[in-house]
């Protein structure tokens, strides 16, 4: 085998070895740099802290009382204002998937 097709085999194996865990972290991790561009400016997205806008909970506190299962429907679809000063706005599928995996990690 070349050095090339070696390399090609073992990250493969890798991946199979990694699995779906390595697969739903790597979306976590997306998903909690988008919650930093997209909603840190009114929302708490991380584990503890206060929201910088009050009206606007915490994405821990939606990911507690918000089926999680349905989330990345909602925001593909589009997610309407909540609130006077929320912005509507619709993630992309891979976006919406990315931001409920890091949401799920907030209920842990």
């Amino acid at each position: 085998m070349t050095g090339k097709r070696v390399l090609l085999v073992a990250s493969v194996a890798l991946l199979l070895l990694a699995g779906p865990a390595a697969a739903e972290e790597a979306s976590a991790a997306r998903g909690r740099a988008l919650a930093g561009i997209v909603c840190a400016r009114c929302h708490a997205v991380r584990m503890t802290g206060e929201s910088p806008m009050r009206e606007a909970p915490p994405l821990r506190k939606l990911a507690e009382s918000f089926p999680i299962g349905d989330l990345a429907d909602v925001l593909d679809e589009g997610v309407e204002r909540r609130h006077p000063a929320m912005p509507d706005f619709r993630l992309d599928p891979s976006d919406a998937a990315d931001l409920t995996a890091y949401m799920r990690t907030l209920r842990r």
